[in-house]
C-alpha cells in the first residue's frame, strides 16, 4: 500500500540525445518523463522508482499551437497534440520498468492533419541515493523507503540512472489533403530507432521544499541516409507543498516552477550534408501545479513559454521548437 509522500523532487538538468528536426515544418514529437506521483515535477524527470511488485499508469497531453510567419505560408505548421500512455512495473525496489505508447495529431494550414501512433518506447530505471543506513554513509540502492510514496528526507540525496530504446513502429506514410507524403516532422512516427541514456537527482532542501535535476542523452539511428540533430536539455524544477490532508478527497496540493533548456544540433541530410537552416537553444520558463487524491491519484499541470531563443537561420524557420506561443501539459497518474 502506498504512503502519502511528504515532499518529492521538482528540479532537473536534463541531457538529451532524441529526435528533433527543426527546419521550417519539423518539430518535437513529444516525450515521456519519469515524473510521477505527489510533489514531483511534470517535464522534469525524477529519481524516485516505483518500488517492488507496484505499477504505474501515466497519461500525458501536450498541446502546441505555432506562430505563423509570413515566409511560410500557406502551409505553416499549426498545431501540434501529443497523447503519451505510460505503463510501469517495479521489478525491485530499486529498479522499474517502463513501456510508452505515444500518438500525436499534427495539423499544417491548407495540407490537413496528419494523426496516428507514434513509436514505442522501451525505458529501465535504476534508483539509489547517497545518504545513511544503519549508521553508516554512503551510496545505497534504492530500499523500500526511497520509492514512490515514501517521505522525503534532508539527508539523502535521491538519484537515478535511465535508459532506453524505441522501435519505429509509429505511423510515417501520412498523407496531406493533396495527396503527398508529409514531411517526417508531420509524421506520429520517428522511422527509426532511439537510443537514450539518463541522469537525475533530487534532495528536500527545505521542510516543504525539494529541488530536482535531471541530465539525458537521445540519439536516432538514420532514416533514408539522414539523421535528426542531437538534442540536449537542462531542466531545473522547483516544488512546494502548500497543502497536505492525508485524510482528506485533496491530499495534498504542490505548486511547481521549472527552466527548461533545450539545445539543438543541426539535421544530416540524405547526403550528409549539414542543414544549417536547423538546431538552436531555446530556454522555457514553465510554472505549474501537481494535485493529488487520496495515496494513488495525482494530476499534473505545467504550462512551458519559450521566453528565450538563439535560432540558426530563425528567419527561415517555422514550426519548431522556441517558436511555439506555448506548450500546455497535463498528466494523470495512477499507481497501486
Amino acid at each position: 500500500m502506498l504512503r502519502t509522500k511528504r515532499i518529492q523532487m521538482i528540479t532537473t538538468l536534463f541531457f538529451s540525445y532524441f529526435f528533433i528536426v527543426c527546419l521550417p515544418v519539423n518539430a518535437h514529437h513529444g516525450g515521456v518523463s519519469t515524473a510521477f506521483g505527489p510533489g514531483a515535477p511534470i517535464e522534469t524527470a525524477s529519481p524516485m522508482t516505483l518500488g517492488k511488485g507496484r505499477f504505474l499508469l501515466y497519461e500525458r497531453m501536450e498541446y502546441v499551437p505555432f506562430r505563423n510567419r509570413d515566409n511560410a505560408e500557406p502551409e505553416n505548421v499549426d498545431t501540434f497534440t501529443f497523447f503519451n500512455t505510460l505503463v510501469g512495473f517495479g521489478v525491485t525496489d530499486a529498479l522499474s520498468l517502463y513501456l510508452t505508447l505515444p500518438a500525436a495529431i499534427k495539423e499544417q494550414d491548407s495540407l490537413g492533419k496528419s494523426r496516428g501512433i507514434g513509436d514505442l518506447e522501451f525505458m529501465a530505471q535504476y534508483g539509489f541515493k547517497y545518504g545513511e543506513r544503519d549508521g553508516i554513509r554512503g551510496f545505497y540502492q534504492n530500499g523500500l523507503e526511497d520509492t514512490q510514496g515514501a517521505r522525503h528526507t534532508m539527508d539523502d540525496l535521491k538519484m537515478s540512472l535511465t535508459g532506453s530504446i524505441s522501435a519505429p513502429t509509429g505511423t510515417t506514410s501520412n498523407r496531406d489533403d493533396f495527396g503527398n507524403k508529409f514531411d517526417i516532422g508531420m509524421q506520429p512516427g520517428f522511422g527509426s530507432p532511439s537510443f537514450s541514456l539518463g541522469f537525475s537527482a533530487s534532495r528536500l532542501m527545505l521542510p516543504h521544499f525539494t529541488l530536482t535535476a535531471d541530465t539525458s542523452f537521445r540519439t536516432f539511428s538514420k532514416h533514408n541516409d539522414s539523421k535528426a540533430g542531437n538534442e540536449i536539455r537542462f531542466n531545473m524544477a522547483g516544488g512546494y507543498e502548500i497543502f497536505e490532508k492525508q485524510d482528506g478527497f485533496l491530499s495534498r496540493l504542490d505548486i511547481i516552477a521549472e527552466a527548461n533548456l533545450l539545445h539543438l544540433t543541426k539535421d544530416k541530410g540524405e547526403e550528409g550534408e549539414t542543414d544549417h537552416d536547423s538546431g538552436g537553444t531555446i530556454l522555457y520558463l514553465s510554472p505549474g501545479v501537481r494535485a493529488s487524491f487520496g495515496k494513488h491519484v495525482s494530476i499534473g499541470a505545467l504550462m512551458k513559454i519559450p521566453t528565450w531563443q538563439d535560432l540558426n537561420n530563425e528567419s527561415v524557420q517555422q514550426g519548431s521548437e522556441g517558436l511555439e506561443d506555448y506548450r500546455a501539459i497535463v498528466t494523470l497518474t495512477i499507481s497501486f
